[in-house]
């Protein structure tokens, strides 16, 4: 992962580590639940575009292996790595939507 996309995943991270913090502040304070429930689809947001950044690091990072390696093996290990990834990111969203 490079440097710069390091700081912008820590970035979206933050965020959604500061929308939680307020998210549990209102729910302490007693907010209205469709206050609380916009905050919360903040926190989600956040952390998607931040998973999402995640994988296309990871793909941009391997892709030179998937295409170029001379080693079979090695190409197949890094496709099925992605995989896994994606399906984890596949899983974080249905649940999300439930």
């Amino acid at each position: 992962m490079q440097p710069e996309e390091q700081t912008e995943i820590t970035r979206r991270l933050r965020t959604a580590e500061g929308h939680l913090r307020a998210v549990i502040s209102m729910v302490e304070a007693g907010e209205p639940c469709e206050q609380v429930l916009y905050q919360l689809g903040a926190v989600r947001s956040a952390l998607r575009i931040a998973g999402d950044r995640l994988l296309t690091c990871q793909v941009e990072t391997c892709e030179d292996v998937i295409r170029y390696s001379t080693c079979q093996e090695e190409r197949v290990a890094e496709i099925k790595r992605l995989s896994t990834l994606y399906q984890i990111m596949l899983k974080s969203y249905k649940y999300n939507r439930e």
